[in-house]
């Protein structure tokens, strides 16, 4: 089996929901419950209450209690009982992947919950809310829900919550490859977790560990965190973590192809689903082992256990899962070498992973197709429809589908007779696959570095228990002495003054502990902010910084070998200008690094002075003349007279330099720039209008409120992503305003306000 194919069946196992299965014994006391003379407020809790028990395996059913619910529930204008209506509405309908649906519920539930006052229930449904985000892939958003429980649950001291919460910003950092994040939050969940004993969640934060570890390769690690919450779970007699357990460690088998093993753990952990009676896990566990038997070399048992997986996914109406199913079938009809079927299939998933908008379901079924295509002979298309997988690939910048696609290329080449580029189709292969290991050896090297912080906290929690024996032990003796006094207080009123006296010195030995505590706190964070910024700067220089050096010496070893060999034809301007291009992108990164560096780690530079504006934007613009001449722009200035303003020289041309730079990145060739500078109210106005690209509002939004972000210009320039965060940061240092107004296709404007005691000449 192709690796694209155990990396699915790794992501039906990763990624499958924990729902609950449903406990016929408690469906059958509610629904009893029902029957009896009961208010209508305590009918419409339980209609509830049986709809959330019944939302993962009989969603009609579901809805129908809710509905019942929901009409009590408004004859009362009970606005407690209709948000609950709406958040078990929202959760039903992310089970069936009408998220968008469910998104709707939950901001109904939300203003239901916030007019009753009901708070706990508002972040809870907030929680859920970004579960649904998570399945959509937002990340961003997913955080920002997450955390804003997170803050309620921690000011309230809700463990589970808070747990629970870690535990999916977790997934998120896992999700994004931050794999030492995702690790320590996860570990951070256990040890709130640990205070209120709460082994259920334990297990299922060392299930969370374990698929990290299988994303870093390091599979005894992932099956060691398996066992121990197997362990968990087995003595605490939780069936479904059972499940998981054994499903996920059948996983990890499968990848070092362990098959026979893989296919003990599946079939025992779809015993234990069917005794519950869990259809999502069922079909997950069908899928798993059919996926597995193909492996071993036995396609048909795999079609049969794919499809009967399939048919439970169908029934809930899991439409990724079902695309899922689409491809594992055709990849093992393509093994049977049944074109036909596994073209028709593969087709099929496209039309449902574009629906989804899965670029990665995608691209594996455009690569499948360029395989079939070639295996038939067909070159021409298998060419076409790998470049299709490529451009998307190329995208999402997934490096190992990019090697499989230069990898087929190269391929259709070698049979056309194409040599020239067969060799380059298979160097741009091992390029990609060279730097994947490299990603391995990062990986390693995070695991590694997780490995250390572990210990370093199984230590610092072995003091913190010494620390605390020795503080009862102390605490005990300090008791045995007090009411000793208290004793000897009853025959001398000297002993009662010595009492007083002892407390009051114990109680400025605490003041002054929590004092201490306080500084060490303060220069933790100090230094956690110094490190993160450390971190970050050592990222872009080894990322950006590095690629743009090695174009320069790239560039300089070409014209030192072709010096003096007139038979070597070569544009000397055009890579001449490559060089100067890429040593003024090092030069600027290096200055926005350089700023962002002191912002990031709070070092006042701020120098107020009499500055011309004038003369800065005639300097800003003196550093870009070479680029706008080659894209062909027009620049106009619009400034009328001399302006002179008290600011920060080197912010201020920070600000113009990257306004001015980013407007002649993104413009068209042939388009018009405008730079205008302005005095109005004793507030300066300096904008600059282009006729570029433009951004969405969803663009604009993360520039003003999240930070910058980074894209290739209309010449494909390259960006590190801070320049706009530097100068947001410089405006508001000046107390000032950034605008931006820009439309997708129509250019952008982004203008700068700020207070400043001006006279005009």
């Amino acid at each position: 089996m192709s690796l694209n194919l155990t990396l699915c069946i790794l992501f039906l196992v990763l990624f499958s929901t924990s729902t609950p299965a449903l406990d016929q014994q408690k469906y059958d006391s509610l629904k009893a419950q029902l029957n009896t003379d009961i208010l209508d407020s305590t009918r419409s809790r339980l209609l509830f209450e049986i709809a959330e028990e019944v939302g993962a395996s009989d969603t009609l059913l579901a809805f129908s209690y809710l509905e019942q619910g929901k009409q009590i529930a408004e004859l009362q204008d009970d606005k407690r009982a209709l948000g609950r209506y709406h958040k078990i509405f929202g959760k039903v309908l992310t089970h069936t992947g009408s998220y968008e649906k469910a998104i709707l519920h939950y901001d109904r539930a939300l203003a239901c919950f916030n007019e009753a006052d009901d708070h706990v229930s508002f972040f809870e449904s907030i929680k859920e809310k970004g579960n649904v985000y998570l399945y959509q892939a937002d990340f961003d958003q997913a955080m920002n829900h997450y955390q804003t429980a997170l803050d309620f649950y921690k000011r309230n001291n809700m463990v589970i919550g808070i747990s629970r919460c870690l535990n999916n910003i977790g997934i998120i950092h896992k999700n994004r490859g931050r794999y030492v994040e995702a690790l320590s939050v996860y570990q951070e969940s256990v040890l709130y977790l640990d205070s209120v004993a709460d082994a259920n969640d334990i297990a299922q934060a060392y299930v969370n560990m374990g698929n990290v570890f299988v994303y870093l390769g390091t599979y005894d690690r992932a099956l060691e965190y398996y066992g121990m919450a197997l362990s968990i779970s087995e003595r605490k007699n939780n069936q479904l973590n059972i499940s998981l357990c054994l499903s996920n460690a059948g996983v990890v088998h499968n990848k070092i192809h362990n098959y026979d093993e893989a296919l003990n753990l599946y079939q025992r952990s779809l015993k234990v689903c069917q005794s519950l009676n869990d259809p999502i896990q069922v079909s997950n566990c069908l899928i798993n082992i059919g996926t597995n038997y193909a492996d071993m070399g036995e396609p048909e048992k795999g079609i049969d256990y794919v499809e009967r997986g399939m048919e439970i996914k169908i029934k809930l109406g899991d439409e990724r899962t079902i695309s899922n199913c689409n491809i594992h079938l055709a990849d093992i009809y393509y093994m049977m070498e049944e074109y036909e079927e596994a073209t028709e299939l593969f087709n099929t998933a496209i039309l449902q992973k574009e629906r989804l908008d899965e670029p990665d379901g995608i691209i594996r079924c455009y690569l499948g197709l360029g395989s079939i295509q070639f295996d038939q002979g067909r070159y021409q298309e298998a060419g076409r429809t790998t470049d299709m997988a490529l451009d998307i690939a190329r995208k999402i910048r997934a490096k190992e589908y990019i090697a499989s696609a230069y990898r087929i290329k190269g391929k259709i080449a070698v049979k056309l007779g194409d040599y020239r580029s067969a060799h380059h189709y298979n160097s741009q292969y091992h390029l990609y696959k060279d730097s994947l290991l490299d990603d391995a050896t990062s990986k390693l090297a995070m695991e590694m570095e997780f490995r250390n912080h572990s210990r370093a906290l199984q230590q610092e929690n072995e003091n913190l228990r010494i620390q605390a024996n020795l503080d009862r032990l102390v605490m005990r003796k300090r008791s045995v002495i007090f009411r000793f006094s208290l004793v000897i207080a009853a025959i001398l009123a000297v002993g009662l003054i010595l009492v007083l006296y002892f407390m009051r010195r114990h109680r400025k030995t605490s003041l002054k502990l929590e004092e201490k505590n306080l500084v060490i706190t303060r220069q933790n964070l100090k230094l956690d902010q110094v490190n993160k910024t450390q971190d970050r700067i050592m990222s872009i220089i080894a990322h950006d910084l590095r690629g743009t050096i090695g174009n320069q010496l790239t560039a300089v070893e070409v014209l030192h070998r072709i010096e003096g060999d007139d038979k070597v034809e070569i544009d000397r301007k055009r890579l001449l200008g490559n060089l100067k291009n890429s040593a003024s992108y090092s030069l600027e990164l290096l200055e926005n690094l350089l700023h962002w560096s002191r912002l990031e780690e709070g070092v006042s530079n701020f120098h107020p002075e009499e500055v011309r504006l004038n003369t800065l934007v005639t300097n800003c613009l003196s550093l870009f003349g070479e680029a706008a001449v080659n894209k062909g722009l027009v620049i106009k200035k619009e400034i009328n007279g001399t302006v002179i303003c008290t600011a920060d020289r080197i912010m201020m041309e920070t600000i113009f330099r990257n306004l001015i730079s980013n407007a002649i990145k993104f413009s068209n060739p042939g388009g018009t720039i405008t730079i205008s500078v302005k005095e109005e109210n004793e507030v300066i106005r300096f904008s600059v209008s282009d006729q570029g690209i433009g951004m969405t509002p969803e663009q604009v939004h993360q520039i003003q409120f999240n930070g910058g972000f980074t894209r290739r210009g209309t010449a494909n320039e390259k960006g590190a992503g801070m320049g706009l965060t530097l100068v947001r940061e410089f405006t508001n240092v000046h107390k000032g305003e950034l605008s931006i107004r820009s439309e997708p296709g129509q250019g952008s404007t982004f203008e700068v306000a700020f207070p400043c005691l001006t006279s005009s000449l």
